[in-house]
């Protein structure tokens, strides 16, 4: 190893700033302080990684973005790199690999499979050649602030989510199954994928090797088969792979290797071949569609997680879960949220003996899996060092901390398989083959019971399993858990069989409330707390419109959150839809709550954390955070600010301000609910186009040619003009109609009552054409449907809530107030709709870098000046500076009594005010992205140069940050 090569090489790419920063040696895991770096490198030692480089996260979690490996003084070998991107695209732990040579560095795109049995090369760096690279200095700051994901150049270039190992591998299962359905009968294809899945987990235990590089398991299952090598050998042969299966069964127990003897005589049937041949890659050249079935080389299946092979079983050996409100939950989801329930920081506060965990809808076990990881990891640390791994007698302990229940029995057996997975994953292959044998949780810890059988109505008796559950859920009655996780059913369930209406109304603390719209997963919400220890945790998803945006939820809010006490909200609203962050064509709002069994604490506020849509978070390589993002709510607003959620969700800061002015006024249906009536048109019929809206006529000419006869009846009463008609968009078009027009129910016509004042309709038609824009923020600041579960449909009672001023609304705003409404209409309500498509993550061009930035700094001195300007001395916007290549922008402000114009400049030199340098704001930026720096009467911000970073809106949240900032520091 050169050290001086590989100093040269950090130097190229700006590591050499970072190193124990956010990147940090392998060799240095015990001295490391940080328990999520401990872990980290501990896994990148298993893929014989140098280093690792992270990128910092919400709660100072390091998420690992880049492996680094040291070939100097090695000679580059294509064939290792190979294996190298293999293993690591495999595993999905890592998006890029870099491999420093004597002269050149080798970046490696990991969030994609080899191509042509080449690794793909993203850059090969020349540290001899001193020409410009795309891959500079800079590329550490990008990587650790999340920049680098977000650049126009790499938008496009990367598509980790498609291309994941878990992805490919499910393109492979389907198309092997597609292959099959043309040959099998239907009974035959539930074996045949059922033989799929279990040949996954196989070749899994297959190819793990001990710190030998042996295969012990083929040495002892395979050999007997006429001295068979390999698994495919195995099976070619169905009698021998049935005996397998039964060999398998036998040894580790736990229903993981379970078939019947129909199943078996069914097999026995089934032509293995193209099977065989397909876990070797091997295809017919003349059949065009077996191509795909060669992506099977992609993998080093030794380094596919667990989690993913029990997530596969339950994509094709499962039920049909969406029609039953049921959705998968993400793997990256979910270790979030046991991040969060269980940090790492925890393990010398819990008494690993008595910990329990409960699941109470756990379908196939995600967060079991990695509850089950998180006590492994606690435990290790218990132990003073995680290089001691546990024993086979600890593991089983840790296990039976953890429990779940469901009320399909095929989802307890998956969850228990996939915890025997789990288990299987802290073992050597050693200790697998001659120590393993798995317990069946399913009489014990993961039960098949619904989590209501004891509320469910009698005549349920009568089911076969109904007693069983009542027994299984007898077990789970009498413990109670530290900690409650899951993500139970979103679906509405007025139809639930076996409830009754008592079934809806549940107490939480002794305060009687009913669930929101018979929201099944709230009813969980509810229920839960009975099981938990006092001061116990719970942490489970919901429907976000069902608890924090829809009306219909206000009581029930107001017992929750003044009950126990709510600490903390995902909201994971704006990732709702465009398979973001739900597989299947799921497109669901919803939130995390995390809830305390004890009485709330007034003296903290709710973080109310609303998560955005940006390229990284759609490719699913981290959950991107800044400090806009966190809002805090306080207890009384929680309780009793409807809007308040709403108002975080579309930007936060003053537009609770705005709303609050416009919420004071009369509502458009009170003030003419006298004279009118609102009603939505005919369900079913087609629906009238935005653009047809004109204010004083609607424009036939671009209704479809069935319109007409789409409706039932088109001379019902609500038909009848003069009337105006209002599209239920966010955008609110509108027409003051004198024909006979009927209208869907996506349409509220306003038509006069009997002796109502007909005239009147002209006064609607003004205040909504003078007050179009202001009334349009109203409803995307409110709506608990636009921008949470449609992206612009909104509801009836959206326009009845219409605030209503004589006058024009213009006059009743201040200048502040305009501001935040124009962010609202022009940048937050797209990055809500089109995420990393949108204008508020583009950056700002040069030529209209002056104006933005001008604009922001106008409106932030304008803000503190209110309160420290004087006659000789205020605050002023003085440099405007682009640094890091233009991907990040400085202003800097001084309090002095100058008024000169801001100077654009490009040279980065200028930051260097006192201690502030360029390595020192590199030392300071993370994936938060923000610096603030006081110093001699200079304010500095360094942000990236997005435009969501520096609107007028943003100015006066940064204003009132520095005002109380400036207030504490006795100014």
């Amino acid at each position: 190893m050169s050290s001086n090569a590989l100093y040269t090489g950090f130097k190229a790419i700006g590591f050499d700033k970072e190193l124990d920063e956010c990147f940090f040696l392998c060799e240095s895991k015990n001295n490391v302080t940080d328990l999520h770096i401990k872990f980290h490198l501990d896994t990148a030692q298993d893929f014989d990684a140098t280093g690792v480089f992270f990128k910092k996260e919400l709660n100072n979690y390091y998420n690992p973005q880049i492996y680094i490996y040291d070939y100097t003084g090695k000679l580059y070998n294509e064939n290792e790199l190979t294996s190298l991107q293999k293993k690591v695209w495999s595993s999905g732990n890592i998006p890029l690999v870099c491999v420093f040579y004597d002269t050149e560095i080798k970046i490696i795109d990991c969030t994609t499979h080899i191509k042509n049995n080449r690794p793909v090369l993203l850059e090969t760096i020349s540290l001899l050649n001193k020409a410009k690279n795309t891959y500079d200095e800079l590329f550490a700051v990008k990587i650790k602030t999340g920049v680098f994901w977000e650049e126009a150049e790499n938008k496009d270039k990367f598509n980790f989510k498609n291309n994941s190992s878990y992805n490919i591998l499910l393109t492979w299962i389907k198309e092997l199954r597609k292959e099959y359905a043309k040959l099998l009968k239907d009974d035959e294809i539930e074996i045949i994928n059922k033989v799929i899945i279990q040949s996954i987990l196989i070749k899994y235990l297959e190819e793990r090797k001990d710190q030998n590089g042996l295969n012990l398991f083929q040495d002892k299952y395979f050999k007997e088969y006429n001295n068979a090598s390999t698994f495919v050998e195995v099976l070619n042969n169905n009698d021998n792979f049935i005996h397998l299966l039964g060999k398998l069964k036998k040894d580790f127990n736990g229903n993981v290797f379970e078939w019947n003897e129909t199943e078996k005589e069914l097999l026995k049937k089934i032509d293995l071949t193209l099977l065989s041949k397909a876990l070797n890659g091997y295809t017919d050249p003349n059949n065009r569609e077996q191509m795909v079935l060669e992506l099977i080389r992609y993998y080093e299946f030794s380094y596919v997680p667990v989690e993913l092979i029990s997530r596969l079983y339950e994509e094709f050996l499962g039920e049909n879960k969406r029609n039953k409100g049921l959705y998968y939950t993400p793997s990256h989801l979910a270790r979030l949220l046991i991040d969060e329930s269980m940090p790492l920081k925890n393990y010398n506060k819990v008494d690993l003996s008595n910990y329990k965990i409960l699941d109470p809808a756990c379908g196939s076990g995600i967060f079991l899996v990695f509850a089950f990881k998180r006590l492994v990891q606690w435990w290790r640390l218990q132990q003073n060092s995680i290089d001691n791994k546990p024993k086979l007698s600890d593991l089983k302990k840790l296990l039976a901390c953890i429990y779940g229940c469901d009320k399909e029995k095929q989802a307890t057996t998956l969850a228990a398989f996939s915890l025997c997975l789990a288990l299987c994953d802290e073992l050597s292959p050693l200790q697998i083959i001659t120590e393993l044998q798995f317990d069946d949780l399913t009489n014990s810890n993961i039960l098949h019971t619904d989590f209501f059988i004891d509320e469910l109505v009698p005549s349920l008796q009568n089911d076969v399993n109904f007693e069983i559950q009542k027994k299984n859920y007898a077990k789970l009655e009498k413990l109670k858990f530290d900690l409650i996780i899951g993500n139970p059913p979103f679906r509405r369930s007025g139809d639930l069989r076996g409830g009754n209406n008592k079934f809806w109304k549940v107490k939480i603390a002794n305060k009687q409330t009913n669930i929101p719209s018979k929201q099944i997963a709230l009813k969980f919400l509810s229920k839960s707390f009975s099981f938990l220890h006092p001061n116990g945790l719970q942490c489970l998803i919901v429907k976000s419109a069902a608890l924090l945006y829809n009306s219909t939820a206000i009581e029930f809010k107001k017992v929750l959150f003044s009950s126990y006490n709510v600490e903390k909200i995902f909201d994971f609203t704006a990732l709702a839809r465009n398979g973001v962050l739900w597989d299947n064509g799921a497109e669901v709002d919803t939130i995390a709550i995390f809830t305390k069994k004890q009485l709330p604490d007034n003296l903290k506020n709710i973080l109310h954390l609303t998560f955005r849509r940006t390229k990284s978070v759609k490719e699913r390589l981290s959950f991107d955070i800044d400090d806009y993002d966190r809002h805090f709510v306080n207890r009384h607003d929680a309780i009793n600010n409807q809007y308040i959620w709403k108002n975080n969700l579309i930007g936060g800061g003053r537009v609770r301000s705005v709303i609050d002015k416009l919420s004071s006024l009369n509502t458009l249906k009170k003030v003419f609910n006298n004279d009118f009536i609102f009603i939505e048109g005919e369900s079913g019929a087609k629906s009238l186009d935005n653009n047809s809206f004109k204010t004083d006529e609607i424009n036939k000419e671009l209704f479809p040619d069935d319109y007409y006869d789409s409706f039932k009846n088109i001379h019902q009463e609500k038909f009848t003009p003069p009337n105006i008609l209002v599209k239920e968009n966010i955008s609110l078009p509108f027409s003051l109609n004198n024909e006979s027009i009927p209208y869907s129910n996506e349409v509220v016509g306003i038509y006069a009552k009997l002796g109502g004042n007909i005239n009147r309709l002209s006064e609607i038609r003004n205040y909504l054409s003078n007050n179009l824009e202001y009334l349009r923020f109203y409803i995307i600041a409110t709506s608990s449907k636009a921008l949470v579960y449609k992206n612009t449909a909104i509801k009836k009672e959206d326009i009845e809530n219409l605030p209503y001023y004589e006058k024009e609304i213009k006059n009743l705003l201040s200048d502040f107030d305009t501001n935040v409404i124009s962010d609202t209409l022009n940048f937050y309500q797209y990055f809500l709709r089109n995420g990393e498509g949108s204008k508020a993550v583009m950056p700002i061009p040069n030529k209209n870098l002056h104006i933005y930035m001008q604009k922001y700094g106008e409106e932030f001195c304008r803000t503190l000046n209110l309160i420290y300007g004087q006659e000789n001395e205020k605050f002023r916007l003085s440099d405007i500076i682009s640094i890091y290549g233009s991907t990040y922008l400085a202003a800097i402000f001084k309090y002095d009594g100058q008024t000169c114009e801001p100077i654009v400049d490009i040279n980065p030199n200028m930051l260097n005010i006192g201690n502030l340098t360029t390595n020192k704001i590199s030392s300071s930026l993370t994936s938060t992205r923000i610096i603030k720096v006081y110093e001699d009467n200079t304010i500095i911000f360094i942000k990236p140069n997005q435009y969501r970073y520096w609107l007028a809106s943003i100015a006066y949240r940064d204003a009132d940050k520095c005002v109380l900032d400036l207030s504490k520091a006795g100014y």
